[in-house]
């Protein structure tokens, strides 16, 4: 049987779907590379951007508020910032899926990355120094905050070169440059097997994000064409 389903809830549905993909990859990241408890690098936003460029900015507003859910949980509900206030963590994403969206076709994808990220880095630099004031200075030092923030700009870098790679070239393509750079990583930190399952899965889990948003996106345009 055939569902007859709208273009709307299709995006709705792939969003979500995309969503998911996103607090997978972001875990195994953070399980990946972590510098402390509370700073490890987060590759989640992956899926933020992957669906904002392609499908606008309110579904990248919706994508950065579900791939912000593992985060939430992690430096939120378990971490230093607690449930309450770990809720902003969702809407500093939301933002940059929202000015993604905006941005995209406007700029070069690696810029789109860039630029929409500025207003979530403002954003988490205030609300790092205010809880500074409510917690010990010991709990969040200034050293502390300026980890957190270079660690988001060396994780933005990665994902505009990786999204810039992935919208110029085939999907093929860019999963051979993925693993070899994953592999070249695993060889030089001399980790154990489990590690290259991990970087192995993130590899997949980006094709599977990417190839979800793209495929749509040429359904779209086949169905217009084809009217």
């Amino acid at each position: 049987m055939h569902l007859n389903i709208s273009d709307k809830n299709q995006k709705i549905l792939i969003t979500l779907l995309a969503g998911g993909l996103g607090n997978l990859l972001g875990y195994l990241s953070t399980s990946l590379v972590s510098l402390q408890p509370q700073i490890a690098f987060d590759l989640s936003h992956f899926a933020t951007y992957a669906v904002a460029l392609y499908f606008g900015p309110s579904y990248g507003l919706l994508t950065g508020i579900i791939v912000a859910l593992y985060p939430y949980v992690k430096f939120g509900v378990l971490g230093v910032l607690g449930p309450v206030v770990g809720l902003s963590l969702l809407l500093g994403k939301a933002m940059t899926g929202w000015f993604a969206g905006i941005l995209s076709g406007r700029v070069r994808p690696y810029l789109v990355v860039v630029l929409a990220f500025i207003p979530e880095f403002l954003f988490t630099f205030m609300l790092l120094k205010v809880v500074q004031h409510w917690l010990p200075s010991a709990i969040v030092t200034n050293t502390m905050i300026s980890q957190i923030l270079l660690k988001g700009w060396v994780e933005i870098l990665i994902l505009s070169f990786i999204l810039e790679t992935v919208v110029r070239r085939e999907i093929m393509e860019t999963a051979i440059m993925l693993t070899e750079i994953f592999i070249a990583a695993l060889l030089i930190r001399n980790e154990r097997i489990e590690i290259l399952f991990m970087l192995l899965s993130m590899v997949l889990i980006t094709i599977i994000i990417i190839d979800l948003v793209k495929q749509q996106r040429i359904s779209n345009s086949q169905t217009e064409n084809i009217k």
